[in-house]
């Protein structure tokens, strides 16, 4: 990693795509069914919906079936590219380049603002999250909700509370990856070490992906909240919570894999 590079500077390269293959169209689905369960995504002033982080766009593609009007914001340029390649049929995909600390649109532009497949908490510990919390309040419509899909923190505080590192090793198209998760509980952080090499006789198909003979190495940290700071931290923004669910087929909180928030401004 480069001096003064972030980590998902490097993390959401052309690569990955391929890491996150099984997070395909059919599970997006399942969660965009079930976000209009849980909340609203349109107000009186019609279904305006921001996409923040969205990556490849499989999400997008959905919510315009949907009757919504959608933007899909990212950082990531290579994402963003796979994104306009998809077929959203004769309507021109809204995509942005930017940063979600500094959205780059109006006050009250949007109806609902998705945070989908953990597209949060990249910043650092708990507290050092809330500048995008503040866009997405500044953005939203009076009325309007942020639908925050993140990792069950509780479950995973069991999981790898321990201290111990899990490690998994798989080989995905042309790559070979090694990943080894670690709680570190003194900043609240999930931190995944990620090394990529390119498998034997495949180093042309591993380069298109940006992944050289030397390899790639990063490592994601993650913010590993509590519910109650997720809630106080909305509610600085003048943001309530107003829903939940522990998965996407409705789960109630702690019986799924996943907290599905919604806040209403």
């Amino acid at each position: 990693m480069s001096v003064g590079e972030s980590w998902f500077e490097q993390a959401f390269g052309a690569h990955y795509p391929l890491l996150y293959q099984h997070r395909d169209s059919a599970e997006a689905k399942r969660c965009l069914d079930l976000l209009p369960r849980l909340a609203p995504l349109a107000t009186d002033g019609g279904c305006f919906v921001l996409d923040l982080g969205c990556g490849d766009g499989r999400h997008l593609e959905l919510l315009e079936s949907l009757g919504c009007s959608s933007v899909g914001l990212d950082l990531s340029a290579e994402l963003l590219r796979g994104a306009r390649g998809r077929n959203f049929g004769e309507v021109p995909l809204k995509l942005v380049r930017g940063d979600m600390r500094r959205l780059p649109f109006p006050d009250e532009s949007f109806s609902s603002v998705l945070s989908l497949f953990t597209a949060f908490g990249y910043f650092g510990p708990p507290a050092a999250n809330q500048d995008p919390v503040r866009e997405v309040g500044r953005v939203l419509t009076p009325g309007g909700h942020w639908f925050l899909d993140y990792f069950d923190c509780d479950r995973l505080r069991a999981e790898l509370g321990g201290g111990e590192p899990h490690v998994r090793e798989r080989e995905l198209g042309p790559l070979k990856v090694r990943e080894e998760r670690r709680f570190i509980a003194g900043e609240s952080l999930v931190a995944k070490k990620v090394r990529l090499e390119p498998r034997a006789g495949q180093h042309a198909k591993a380069v298109q992906l940006g992944v050289t003979g030397d390899g790639l190495e990063y490592t994601e940290k993650v913010a590993v909240f509590t519910l109650r700071e997720l809630d106080e931290m909305a509610s600085r923004e003048n943001m309530t919570r107003v829903a939940a669910a522990g998965g996407y087929e409705g789960e109630s909180l702690g019986d799924g894999d996943r907290w599905l928030l919604v806040f209403q401004k």
